[in-house]
């Protein structure tokens, strides 16, 4: 009985580390892509994002032909012979999301005037009509719906990779980082688990493992060799690493299993996901009992579909096992937003909710930060939410004043908040990178329809009123009001002027459902 559980927990946890590493791909002829560092220091007046704008900046950028191993880098000592600080950068691959979708990526080490800086585990995301890897990214609260990782597993991940106090003075920075596209292989384990591949290191198991690269629909292959041939197996199942996450709603059809060559009866399986990130078609796994709920073929007709498709005694002496399958295009599952009961909705309006202004600059980067993020409301190591805040050269916190009004919303109606600046003004700020309110309502309120947010104005300085905004609810928890984002809006924002010192900025908005 023992034995059995340790198996069983051995299966478990193995299962969850499924595609930590891809099989050795078949590399076939493709396009490329072009990878690069995005940069910014602390007052964006050096940057490099690789768009044809002259720069003193020299970069070293890299041709994505495929999986690989690849290094870039920034040269800074024209642009700023004392070096930069930071502001943002990020590891970009242009062309990837049409050359190699779902491409993933994992640096490996990155180095400042030299020296290798510490890193954290960090994650892949499509972004800006690219794929990147935020190295520091201060701006993210949250994993985007579609970040991913060489691991598979993407808890802990993070948009800040490094410390920001390590790019204090760069003069040059590079990037070593390995390229993975998804692709597939069979996992397994004998009968006695002594003999394993759950897509690490073939050549650590004495097998040489080939998996073919998955680019959209298609027939594909994946095969294992063995030096030596095992007596029996516990477990075997196709696995497309990362597949789910690239891939949602899309079908494999095993349609051939050769072992030892020879060609064996395959029965009716289906497609599933154990973590909605790998995506997998059993070929023998005796621990699923019953289909799971995302369960799925292309006919639809799961009568009769089992996890074992290819039984035990086929496996006998198996020293080769290669499996020929069909990946099929499916339409992307539609989620139901996560919405709040009636009572949850109830209970939420009944308590009220708050909303505070919030706005950042180019230039000298003033700002004040949504109240949920750092440096915000309850921040007490970094008490700035109630002033505007900049950085000098040293990149130093700067208090350039200003006062605010936030609202608490209490019923429907329509609100105001503002914010008037110090003497200071906005100091060198041109432009701002965002204006925005943050709201403490709940997203799952607002998905739920129990509440909208409507008419919205917004005034700065001496300029005319505009009918301008988007209500978002597709970032983080709670729900913003977006003036301006230029991190993801792809028009220009209407005409304005920063205001100078002693200046407002209004921002206006009508609730309705709070009395319902």
């Amino acid at each position: 009985m023992k034995k059995i559980l340790s198996m069983i927990l051995s299966l478990a946890m193995l299962i969850g580390l499924l595609g930590i590493v891809p099989a050795v791909a078949e590399e076939t002829a493709q396009p490329t892509a072009e990878a690069f560092i995005g940069y910014a220091n602390s007052d964006w007046t050096v940057q490099y994002w690789n768009d044809g704008a002259e720069t003193k900046v020299k970069p070293t950028n890299a041709q994505i032909t495929g999986s690989g191993s690849y290094t870039v880098g920034l040269d800074f000592t024209e642009a700023a012979p004392d070096g930069v600080d930071l502001a943002f950068t990020a590891l970009i691959v242009k062309g990837a999301i049409e050359n190699f979708p779902g491409l993933c990526l994992n640096i490996k080490e990155i180095r400042v005037n030299g020296e290798a800086v510490d890193i954290k585990e960090g994650y892949t995301n499509d972004e800006d009509g690219a794929t990147r890897m935020n190295i520091f990214n201060e701006w993210v609260t949250a994993l985007p719906a579609d970040a991913r990782s060489v691991k598979g597993n993407t808890t802990d991940l993070t948009a800040q990779m490094v410390d920001k106090a390590a790019f204090t003075a760069v003069k040059t920075m590079e990037v070593d980082f390995d390229v993975e596209l998804v692709s597939c292989y069979i996992a397994f384990a004998n009968s006695d688990w002594t003999v394993q591949y759950f897509g690490g290191i073939p050549e650590a198991a004495n097998m040489a493992a080939v998996g073919s690269i998955i680019n959209g629909e298609g027939t594909y292959q994946a095969k294992i060799e063995m030096e030596e041939p095992i007596a029996d197996i516990a477990f075997a199942a196709l696995i497309i690493k990362n597949g789910n996450k690239v891939y949602p709603g899309y079908f494999i059809d095993v349609k051939e299993v050769k072992i030892n060559g020879e060609a064996v009866e395959v029965k009716k399986g289906y497609t599933s996901s154990d973590d909605g990130i790998e995506m997998r078609s059993n070929l023998f796994n005796e621990w699923v009992t019953e289909l799971p709920k995302d369960a799925r073929r292309k006919d639809g007709d799961l009568e009769g579909a089992s996890a074992i498709i290819v039984e035990k005694e086929a496996f006998k002496d198996m020293k080769t096992i290669e499996v020929t399958f069909d990946f099929i295009f499916g339409e992307k599952p539609v989620e139901e937003a996560e919405v709040m009961t009636e009572e949850e909705a109830k209970a939420a309006k009944e308590a009220g909710f708050h909303a505070y202004i919030g706005v950042q600059g180019t230039d000298t980067y003033v700002f004040r930060n949504a109240w949920y993020d750092s440096y915000g409301l309850n921040d007490t190591e970094n008490p700035f939410f109630n002033r505007l805040t900049g950085w000098d050269p040293d990149n130093n916190a700067v208090d350039y004043g200003g006062t605010f009004k936030d609202v608490e919303i209490k019923e429907d109606g329509t609100y105001t908040v503002s914010l008037t600046t110090g003497e200071m003004g906005f100091g060198e700020t041109k432009a701002f990178n965002l204006l925005f309110v943050s709201t403490d309502i709940p997203n799952k309120l607002m998905k739920g329809d129990f509440l909208k947010i409507s008419d919205i104005k917004v005034k700065i300085g001496s300029g005319a009123t505009q009918e301008s905004g988007t209500v978002n609810t597709e970032e983080g928890d709670y729900t913003r009001i977006d003036i301006i984002n230029t991190y993801s809006q792809t028009e220009a924002p209407f005409g304005y002027t920063v205001p100078g010192p002693n200046e407002t900025i209004e921002i206006s908005f009508t609730v309705s459902g709070m009395a319902d």
